[in-house]
C-alpha cells in the first residue's frame, strides 16, 4: 500500500511574536488575521506592515502564511477588499481563507493564482458541498468539525481537493457558520467574528411539559476542548492533508507548545509507525490548557455528554504550563569569499539553490599589519540578528593583504541582503489586471424571477402538521415550505405526496424545505428518493447548505424551482450576483441586517422572514440524550436561561441533530407600512412550534397589516416577540 504523505500541521497566531514561536516550533503553516474581516475580532491580529513581515518570515523558513478572510461582508466592504488583499498578494501570501460566497468568486477573479481556503463557517459537510465549492475556486475545504473519519474518508476518495480539520483547540455546539444565538440575544454576530459564548452559560433542561429533566447550572451547550494526540495515526491513514490547531485567540507559549507535541508524534508516525502517546507529553497539553479534560470530537462518535464540560466551563491552565520561548532558529547558508590584491573583495552566499553574492571596495597590500584569515572568518560569521547562521565558510585570500573590517562588514551585509531578497522574490506576485471595478453589482433585472407587477406575495413554512389546514385556508398564501424534519425516513413518501397533493388542490405550491444538515447518509437517502421519482410530488426546494447545492446541480434539478435559504448567506449584492450566476435565482433575506442595510441591498428575487421562531443553533448534539432523556423520536423540549427565558429545542432524529430556536418570535409583520416599499419576492412566514389556532391568528393578523393597512397589536396576536436586528443590525 502506497505510504501516506505527512500531513501539514498548521497552527494559529493572533501576533507575531506567536507567529515566530509556532514556525520554531514546527508549524508548516500559519493562520493570522489582518486589521480586517477575521472571525476573531477580539483577538490581537496584524497591521498591514506587520503582516506583510509575518509573510516574509515564514518564507525565509520555508513554511506557509494563509490570511483569515472569514467572515460576512457588507456591501460597502466588499468595496475595500480588492485594495485590502493587493499588498498581501504581492508579498506573496500562500492562502486566503473565506466565508462569504461572494468573496469567495471575487478573490478567485481577482487574483487567480492566490489559493482560496473554504472556512469551517461555510459548513460542508460531504462530498457534494466540496465538489460544488471547488467549482468556485477552493482548492482546500476545511469541513464541519462534526464530522466522522468516515465521512472524511469517504470525501477523499470521490475527490482530490485538499481537507484541512481540526485536531486540538476548543469547539463550538453549533455547526460553525451556522449559529445566531450570540446574535439575537446580545447583537455579537459570530460571523461577524464578535461572538459572546452564550454556549458556556449554564442552562435548565424541561421536557413538553416544562417538568426539569436535567440538574440546575448545568453547562449543556458547552463542549470540551478538542484534542486528537492520540489518534493521529487514524487521521493521518484518513487522508486528511492539514491538521489544524484552533487558539488564535491563545498565549504563544500555549500555541508552541501544542505545536510542538503533534509536530513530535505525526513525525514520529511517519517515521517509525509508532503512535503511543507518553503521559509526560498528554499532561504537557493538559497543562497548557483545556475545558474540564479533553474530548477527541467527533471523529469516532456522533455526540454525547462525555464531550461537554456540563459542570465547569471555564478555561483551565495549570501551574508551570508556560513554555518557554527559545530563540529562534536561524536559517544555515553556504559562504564563499575571495580577497585577491588589487581586486575588490567578493562574497557569494548560497541557501538551497539560491545564490547571491556581493563586492566591495579593493583589496590593497598591506603596509605594515596584514588582514589574517581569522579576523576575516570572524567577521563573516557575525550574522547578528539577520536570520541566518554560517554553515560553511571557504575563503581565498592573497598574502599580506590589507581590508578594514567595515569593509567586511559591509560585503556580509550587502551578500546577505542580496540573498534575503533572492529568497523572497520567488513569492512575489504581480497582479495582472491593473485595474478593478469596485462598484456595487448591479442587479437589476438579472433574474427571471423578478415580479413584474406589484401584486402581494407570500409563503409559508410549516414544521409540523396540524399548522397546514390553517395555512390552506388562506388563499393570499401562494406557495407553503414543508419541513423535511416533519417526516420519518420510514413514511416520508407517503406523507410528503399526501401533504403536497393537498396543498396543490388548494390552488397552492408545494416546495420541501431540505433539513438544515446534509451529511453523508442523508445525501444517500435523497439521493434514492430522486433515482426513484420520489421527489417528484412536490414543486421546489427550499435549500439550506452548500451540499444541497451540490447535490441538486448533481442530480440536474431546476435551479428555477430551489429558492436558497437564509443560511446561504447574501449579505451583500456581491454575494447575490454570485450566486445568480452560479443559476440559482431566488434567496432569502440574510437576518443579520438592519433596515437600512435591508433598503439598500437588492430585494426584487428574495423573500423576506416576517414571523418565526428563528434556529439559533444546529447542533450534532442531543440535549435529550446529555439530559439522559433520548426517546429517538421527534419532539419539543425547552432550555431555561440565567433571565428565565426558555428557548424552544427540537430534535431532529432522522438527520440526527438538534435545532435551538430564540425564546421569542421574530416578528415584522407589525411593521407592513415600512416593509412594503422593499418589494421582496415575497413575505415569508416559518411556523415552527404553534397550534393550529395560533397560526391562525397570526396569519389573519397577517392579513390586517397588509392588505387591510389596519394597525395590528402583535403582542396581542403571538405574546411577547422581537424585531430582531430589523432595527440595530450587527457590528
Amino acid at each position: 500500500m502506497k505510504k501516506r504523505k505527512s500531513p501539514q500541521l498548521l497552527a494559529p497566531a493572533g501576533s507575531f511574536q506567536t507567529l515566530k514561536a509556532v514556525i520554531q516550533a514546527g508549524a508548516d503553516a500559519v493562520y493570522a488575521g489582518g486589521s480586517q474581516f477575521g472571525a476573531r475580532a477580539y483577538a490581537q491580529n496584524f497591521e498591514k506592515e506587520e503582516l506583510l513581515e509575518a509573510v516574509d518570515y515564514a518564507h525565509l523558513y520555508g513554511r506557509k502564511l494563509y490570511l483569515t478572510v472569514n467572515t460576512l461582508f457588507k456591501q460597502k466592504e466588499m468595496q475595500v477588499l480588492y485594495d485590502y488583499l493587493l499588498p498581501y498578494y504581492e508579498q506573496g501570501l500562500d492562502a486566503v481563507i473565506v466565508q462569504d460566497f461572494g468573496v469567495m468568486c471575487k478573490i478567485h477573479e481577482w487574483f487567480a493564482d492566490l489559493p482560496v481556503h473554504a472556512s469551517t463557517q461555510m459548513s460542508v459537510s460531504g462530498i457534494y458541498g466540496a465538489s460544488y465549492l471547488s467549482r468556485f475556486g477552493a482548492v482546500r475545504i476545511v469541513p464541519a468539525r462534526e464530522l466522522s473519519l468516515e465521512e472524511i474518508r469517504a470525501v477523499k476518495r470521490q475527490s482530490d481537493i485538499e481537507l484541512e480539520c481540526f485536531v486540538h483547540g476548543a469547539l463550538c455546539y453549533c455547526y460553525s457558520g451556522q449559529c445566531l444565538f450570540s446574535s439575537m440575544l446580545g447583537g455579537r454576530s459570530g460571523n461577524r467574528g464578535r461572538c459572546a459564548q452564550p454556549c458556556r452559560l449554564p442552562y435548565t433542561a424541561f421536557d413538553e411539559n416544562h417538568h426539569r429533566i436535567s440538574d440546575t447550572d448545568c453547562y449543556l451547550l458547552s463542549p470540551k476542548d478538542l484534542c486528537t494526540i492520540r489518534e493521529i495515526p487514524h487521521l493521518i491513514e484518513a487522508g486528511i492533508d492539514s491538521f489544524k490547531i484552533e487558539g488564535r485567540m491563545k498565549s504563544a507559549e500555549y500555541a508552541a507548545s501544542v505545536t510542538s507535541v503533534y509536530r513530535k508524534y505525526i513525525d514520529r508516525y511517519m517515521e517509525t509507525g509508532e503512535a503511543e502517546v507518553t503521559d509526560r507529553d498528554y499532561e504537557k497539553l493538559l497543562f497548557a490548557g483545556n475545558r474540564s479534560g479533553f474530548t477527541d470530537g467527533y471523529y469516532k462518535q456522533h455526540n454525547g455528554a462525555d464531550m461537554l464540560t456540563l459542570r465547569r466551563p471555564n478555561h483551565e491552565k495549570h501551574a508551570g504550563a508556560e513554555t518557554c520561548l527559545d530563540a529562534a532558529e536561524k536559517i544555515p547558508v553556504c559562504l564563499q569569499a575571495s580577497f585577491k590584491t588589487g581586486q575588490p573583495a567578493k562574497l557569494s552566499v548560497s541557501c538551497g539553490d539560491i545564490l547571491a553574492g556581493a563586492e566591495e571596495g579593493c583589496v590593497q597590500a598591506a603596509q605594515n599589519q596584514p588582514v589574517s584569515r581569522e579576523m576575516i572568518a570572524g567577521q563573516l560569521s557575525k550574522t547578528g540578528n539577520t536570520p541566518f547562521v554560517i554553515e560553511s565558510m571557504d575563503i581565498t585570500m592573497d598574502e599580506n593583504i590589507f581590508l578594514q573590517k567595515k569593509a567586511v562588514n559591509e560585503l556580509r551585509r550587502k551578500a546577505l541582503d542580496e540573498l534575503n531578497a533572492r529568497l523572497l522574490s520567488r513569492y512575489r506576485r504581480k497582479v495582472l489586471t491593473e485595474t478593478v471595478s469596485m462598484e456595487a453589482e448591479n442587479l437589476t433585472g438579472s433574474s427571471s424571477s423578478v415580479r413584474e407587477s406589484k401584486e402581494l406575495c407570500f409563503t409559508a413554512v410549516i414544521e409540523e402538521p396540524q399548522q397546514l389546514s390553517a395555512v390552506l385556508e388562506e388563499d393570499f398564501i401562494s406557495r407553503i415550505y414543508l419541513d423535511s424534519a416533519m417526516y420519518t425516513h420510514k413514511d416520508f413518501t407517503v406523507q410528503l405526496k399526501e401533504h403536497a397533493d393537498s396543498i396543490r388542490r388548494a390552488g397552492k405550491q408545494a416546495y420541501l424545505a431540505l433539513p438544515s444538515v446534509f451529511r453523508k447518509e442523508t445525501a444517500q437517502f435523497y439521493q434514492k428518493l430522486w433515482e426513484n421519482d420520489k421527489l417528484c410530488e412536490i414543486d421546489g426546494f427550499l435549500v439550506k447548505n452548500f451540499d444541497e447545492l451540490g447535490f441538486l446541480e448533481a442530480v440536474k434539478a431546476d435551479k428555477k424551482r430551489c429558492v436558497l435559504d437564509y443560511s446561504l448567506y447574501a449579505w451583500s449584492d456581491t454575494a447575490k450576483a454570485a450566486y445568480l450566476s452560479a443559476g440559482w435565482e431566488s434567496d432569502t433575506v440574510p437576518l443579520e441586517l438592519n433596515k437600512k442595510e435591508l433598503r439598500a441591498r437588492f430585494q426584487a428575487s428574495s423573500e423576506l422572514i416576517i414571523y418565526g421562531h428563528i434556529p439559533l443553533m444546529t447542533s450534532a448534539q442531543c440535549v435529550s440524550k446529555t439530559a439522559g432523556r433520548c426517546t429517538k423520536t421527534r419532539g419539543l423540549i425547552y432550555l431555561k436561561d440565567r433571565y428565565a427565558k426558555e428557548f424552544p429545542v427540537r430534535n431532529n432524529c432522522s438527520e440526527c441533530y438538534n435545532t435551538i430556536y430564540n425564546a421569542q418570535p421574530l416578528s415584522l409583520i407589525q411593521l407592513a407600512e415600512e416593509l412594503l416599499p422593499l418589494q421582496p419576492a415575497a413575505f415569508r412566514l416559518w411556523f415552527t412550534m404553534e397550534s393550529r389556532q395560533k397560526v391562525q391568528k397570526i396569519l389573519a393578523g397577517c392579513r390586517e397589516a397588509f392588505f387591510h393597512k389596519g394597525c395590528v397589536n402583535m403582542t396581542d396576536v403571538a405574546g411577547a416577540y422581537t424585531n430582531g436586528h430589523y432595527k440595530r443590525g450587527v457590528e
